[in-house]
């Protein structure tokens, strides 16, 4: 009888330190959210430096910083979507994924 209530004790100290499925999913949130938060910003740099080779008159670089911000706005909105089907799997993501064929227009525009 020692042994089993011995044992029961063990798995309950264990289970104490194993992370649960919930830990995991948020953790993969966060990481999602946070490769978003990095990916999204720098898009956004590679825009505005597109646009001012534009401006300049150097199509040739505007359009190779127009793809680089396009990959980089593709990669962050893909992890969007990760993040959100992780906390929500029913989360209607019409409007992500209209975010995401834009920024594949983008990079195939040039």
């Amino acid at each position: 009888m020692t042994y089993i209530f011995f044992a029961l004790f063990i798995l309950f100290v264990i289970s104490l330190f194993t992370p649960s499925a919930q830990a995991n999913t948020f953790k993969e949130f966060e990481i999602n959210m946070n490769n978003w938060n990095e990916k999204i910003k720098i898009a956004s740099d590679y825009l505005d430096k597109a646009e001012q080779s534009l401006k300049e008159g150097d199509e040739i670089q505007g359009c190779i910083k127009q793809r680089k911000a396009a990959e980089y706005g593709i990669d962050a909105t893909n992890s969007l979507i990760k993040a959100f089907q992780e906390r929500d799997p029913n989360y209607d993501m019409s409007d992500i994924e209209t975010g995401l064929a834009k920024w594949k227009e983008l990079r195939d525009f040039c």
